[in-house]
């Protein structure tokens, strides 16, 4: 608790210490944890198990009638527990309302209509108003369809307002995301207008539902949108069908936003570098969008991503460093009170708030109001009752991993602070006694000495802090993100001070520096040079081996466990045992964390044994990467690309491997030299997943780019590379035998796709194809050599192409399974006109991930990940 006497207002100054109890002994000065968590309890409840609103409302209704009689009859514990139970409605209500409920004139409801082709798309005129920033991204010319003719994207959140067709203007509700494309060149050559917040415009676009999760650890960009109210994205081809209705007024709330944060940012991008703009700009607005992959990856690395991020150590700081200017200019308290709410909501209205920015904003005007009236203030109270503003406004917030991180880290401070050890480091037993003795008395104290001792008390408080939120969220980290960072516990102690006056001087580069452009100069230099030194140590620690590692997630029930043990730690449990008995049980109490981390830690990494084969066809978008798990532990990858940027194909197929307890690929097989097959392949060379390397020699024949900086990176990194061809064969000791069936050593052709590698598995008695993007001359090489059993699976080649899968290759393989990696929604009911009846078609556009599984019978069994759509 945050206790502050009632007494003069110049008292304050004389005495800054405060109290802070987290757990205080009567339960009643707490309520809002009780409110909290049934508020909670009601979320998750909707949540799991769907009750309608009307039952609810029922529920609600004859709760709030039991809570007035056993008011009126002065029953007072029963009335408490009545009243949470409502409290538990009302939580299930809003959870109901936000997530299942939508108004009938709902912008998504177009997509239901069902004499459309595509129930999930459909092509729409809509009048909206622009209500975020839209950003313009071009891609690498690696992930351009043609480098050659380069397009850039532009995307924003449109709230929508009216749906134009032929007939006339219908009223609508809900935000989409948009999605514009354009030619660079044409972009440079036109120069059409820009867009901005508060724009009435109208655009015209494909309207579809965003795509579902294709693999089992993907990103759920779906839920992800959803939680923010945005139903569907508008995918929008030109820039030229969106036009301007009209501009923003010129005085308006989006107006002095926009115009605040223009000018802050340009205050950023005068005084910094080119280097460090963009971490300038996520560090003091929340502007992440210029920030690479690369800057993000390395921060992550070294834990430090929180700092890119404005959270609660950023509106903290803040708040301190308007405190503080009101101290130096010494304001009366009130006006110091009213000038730090006024700056905290400023400085929200100019960046983006997300519920850890909402969480310490609330927490810190809720602070302040209680300054006042020099108010005795529950500091788990202010922690729960901010807790509670942020799920009444979006109650899904409960299941967001950046709120509950940041939760569990201010529980972790909270706690800490509170603690004997951290109040009282040179009490502890294992002070050297004359240092001990030297902190007690200052009078004993040298200047160098009197320093040493505070430097090493501020060090030693911040590393427990920083150990005790990285005990807290790492588990969660790892099992979200299956990254953990033992080098953050180090850095975040060492330059935390550092980081901090990074901050101040970010502040007073964009505040002072607007005011007083003179100072702009100075405090821009330092920030500069600050930046620089910042990503010099983030470069090196992130180069230190095992600084972090990629490691399989932990079972949802080991992290269920985890946080019940660490609760069952942390609270003041007394019991009465015997001397001895006491001492082993607290003991045992402190040693079962890291007892129960091994464990976890076991389970991730160990890989049960298997006697089965496992193909899984990996869903990459529009592109192919196969994982082939033998029984006795080998792996093989066939291909490690798609269309889609390198990044969200690399980070499919390493969590796929990470969920499947794999941390190396015995063997990477490159199919053929374009993108959609081994684009990814080089950072996963560079991460360490890769063994060996191998491709046919028509691979390199062509001397295209791509393929090159994939030899010179599997050299750089150790992986031996070969080259295979037709006659080769790999014999496992488990009884699985690979087949190169094409193309052979010296065949060479015009195009890529007839080169293409060519796999025959064979397992008992079942036999897998995969042909990559076999077709023209290299598929008639293939038909022209016998078979010696219909196939079992076949992988269709070249996406299920037509050109591809001719009539010839479905008598010649005659597959009883037909996997399509990639194309289009329509491509399997095509090919259901060229293959057998007996074939069945799966697609991993509409199943996802497809898992092919052989046991050591020989019983084959194909499981899509989802049903087709």
């Amino acid at each position: 608790m945050v206790s502050i006497p009632k007494r003069e207002p110049s008292a304050l100054a004389s005495d800054p210490e405060l109290n802070v109890d987290f757990a205080p002994k009567d339960s009643n000065r707490s309520p809002a944890l009780s409110v909290f968590v049934s508020f909670s309890l009601g979320i998750l409840l909707d949540f799991y198990f769907h009750p309608d609103l009307f039952d609810w409302m029922i529920l609600g209704g004859l709760t709030t009638i039991s809570w007035i009689i056993s008011y009126r009859i002065q029953r007072n514990s029963l009335s408490t527990v009545i009243l949470l139970l409502l409290v538990v409605c009302l939580g299930g209500m809003r959870h109901h309302k936000f997530w299942f409920c939508h108004p009938p004139h709902h912008i998504t409801r177009v997509l239901k209509n069902d004499n459309q082709q595509d129930p999930n798309a459909k092509i729409v005129r809509v009048m909206g108003t622009v209500c975020t920033k839209p950003q313009t991204e071009i891609p690498a010319d690696e992930e351009q369809f043609d480098p050659d003719q380069p397009t850039q994207r532009t995307n924003l959140i449109l709230d929508c307002r009216e749906l134009i067709s032929d007939a006339a203007k219908i009223p609508v509700t809900g935000k989409v995301y948009v999605t514009i494309s354009d030619p660079v060149h044409q972009m440079k050559r036109d120069q059409l207008p820009l867009l901005s917040v508060g724009d009435l415009i109208e655009v015209c676009g494909e309207l579809k539902q965003f795509s579902s999760q294709q693999n089992p650890h993907d990103f759920d960009i779906q839920t992800y949108f959803r939680q923010q109210q945005i139903g569907a994205v508008l995918r929008v081809k030109s820039s030229h069908a969106a036009n301007i209705v009209s501009k923003r007024d010129a005085i308006s709330w989006f107006s002095l936003r926009h115009y605040f944060h223009n000018r802050f940012a340009q205050q950023i991008k005068k005084h910094t570098s080119e280097q460090t703009q963009a971490i300038g700009l996520a560090l003091l607005l929340g502007d992440r969008s210029e920030l690479s992959s690369a800057t993000r990856k390395k921060f992550s690395q070294t834990g430090l991503i929180h700092f890119l991020a404005i959270s609660g150590l950023h509106i903290g700081f803040f708040a301190l460093f308007v405190w503080g200017i009101c101290h130096v200019l010494n304001l009366p308290r009130s006006i110091s009170v009213s000038l730090l709410i006024c700056a905290i909501l400023f400085y929200l209205s100019i960046i983006e708030i997300r519920p850890p920015i909402l969480r310490a904003a609330s927490f810190c005007v809720l602070v302040t109001l209680g300054l006042i009236n020099w108010r005795a203030i529950t500091t788990l109270n202010l922690v729960c009752l901010s807790a509670l503003i942020i799920l009444v406004i979006n109650p899904t917030d409960l299941f967001d991993v950046g709120a509950q991180l940041s939760f569990l880290a201010v529980s972790a401070i909270l706690w800490t602070v509170q603690q004997e050890f951290y109040q009282n480091p040179f009490q502890q037993s294992w002070v050297p006694l004359r240092w001990r003795f030297l902190a007690s008395n200052p009078s004993l104290q040298s200047p160098l000495q009197w320093f040493s001792i505070r430097y090493f008390r501020l060090l030693y408080s911040i590393f427990l802090v920083t150990a005790f939120i990285w005990i807290v969220t790492a588990p969660l980290v790892l099992y979200h993100f299956k990254l953990i960072a033992p080098i953050g516990l180090l850095i975040n102690t060492l330059i935390f001070p550092f980081l901090f006056l990074i901050l101040l001087l970010g502040y007073l580069l964009i505040f002072v520096g607007s005011l007083i452009p003179f100072s702009g100069n100075l405090f821009g230099a330092c920030f500069d040079y600050s930046v620089q030194l910042l990503l010099w140590i983030v470069e090196c620690a992130s180069s230190i081996p095992f600084s972090h590692l990629e490691l399989p997630a932990p079972p949802l029930w080991w992290l269920i466990v985890y946080y019940s043990l660490f609760v069952f730690i942390i609270l003041p449990i007394q019991v009465n045992l015997k001397l001895g008995w006491n001492y082993l049980f607290h003991k045992l109490r402190v040693s079962i964390i890291p007892i129960w981390i091994i464990v976890g830690l076991l389970v991730s990494l160990c890989v049960p044994e298997s006697t089965s084969f496992r193909c899984t066809f990996i869903a990459v978008n529009h592109g192919i990467s196969i994982l082939l798990e033998l029984p006795d532990g080998k792996t093989i990858l066939y291909d490690a690309g798609s269309m889609s940027p390198v990044e969200q194909t690399y980070s499919k197929i390493k969590n796929t491997l990470l969920d499947h307890r794999i941390r190396r690929i015995d063997l990477l097989l490159i199919s053929h030299a374009d993108r959609d097959h081994f684009n990814a392949a080089t950072k996963l060379i560079s991460n360490q997943y890769i063994r060996e390397l191998a491709f046919p020699q028509a691979f390199l024949s062509q001397n295209q780019k791509g393929p090159l900086i994939l030899c010179d990176t599997a050299i750089q990194h150790d992986v031996p590379v070969k080259i295979i061809g037709k006659g080769d064969q790999i014999a496992f000791d488990s009884g699985v035998k690979l087949e190169v069936l094409h193309p052979r050593f010296s065949e060479i052709y015009e195009d890529d796709n007839p080169a293409s590698l060519t796999i025959l598995i064979t397992f008992k008695g079942r036999q897998i194809l995969l042909t990559g993007d076999l077709e023209g001359e290299g598929l008639n090489q293939l038909l022209s050599e016998p078979i010696t059993a219909p196939l079992d699976v076949l992988l269709s080649p070249h996406h299920g192409s037509l050109s591809a899968n001719t009539t010839e290759l479905a008598r010649w393989a005659n597959p009883r399974y037909l996997i399509i990696s990639g194309g289009k929604k329509q491509t399997a009911t095509h090919l259901e006109k060229v293959y057998a009846s007996n074939t069945n078609i799966f697609s991993t556009t509409s199943e996802g991930a497809i898992t092919c599984l052989i046991n050591d019978a020989g019983k084959l069994k194909i499981t899509p990940f989802r049903s087709r759509e």
